[in-house]
């Protein structure tokens, strides 16, 4: 009986790291909502690796670093912004770094991911204050309406959707609590 409940407890305490179907975590992973997370990466500049460059930009993409795991758009922020060194939320202000995101989000097969888009008043902002021009809207969404619809009454951050409504790769207004990777920007 001894020997019955001592397993029962072990596998308890091994269920904390068991991840699903990709196998075991080495250790417990934070909240969901961000928290703080160390850097690495390069030297005296803080920051996580350089996974892109485009421009002036560098780019991180979490998903390389961070296991997959996914954000509410406030802990994605926080995300870029513990890597230190400048990063932030991307900001996509111009159709070459469109572009750029937009091969970078279909080549490695992202359904979607966070930006540092947010709502702003009846308009848009980029978090790190650069010009906002709404570059690639979609022309649709759950109920076949343009972007931005504000479908769920609170739709304030942008988000980038890989083909979800048979609409390639294009902006929508998403409800923050949605949890998504990012990609995280810092000017070179």
């Amino acid at each position: 009986m001894k020997l019955f409940l001592l397993l029962g407890l072990v596998a308890l305490a091994s269920a904390q790291f068991f991840r699903g179907p990709q196998g075991f975590r080495s250790r417990p992973s934070p909240s969901r909502s961000g928290g703080s997370r160390g850097g690495g990466g390069r030297g005296g500049g803080g920051g996580g690796g350089v996974d892109g460059t485009n421009g002036g930009s560098e780019y991180h993409y979490s998903w390389r670093h961070d296991g997959g795991r996914k954000y509410v758009h406030s802990g994605a922020v926080g995300y870029c912004n513990s890597l230190g060194g400048g990063w932030g939320p991307v900001s996509i202000e111009s159709s070459g770094e469109s572009s750029f995101i937009n091969g970078v989000i279909s080549s490695n097969r992202q359904e979607y991911i966070w930006t540092g888009g947010v709502k702003a008043g009846s308009g848009w902002r980029w978090l790190n204050g650069g010009g906002f021009s709404g570059l690639n809207w979609s022309h649709t969404g759950l109920q076949q309406r343009p972007q931005p619809d504000n479908r769920e009454g609170n739709e304030n951050c942008l988000a980038i959707l890989n083909n979800f409504y048979r609409d390639s790769v294009k902006w929508h207004d998403v409800a923050c609590h949605h949890t998504k990777p990012i990609i995280c920007e810092r000017r070179a």
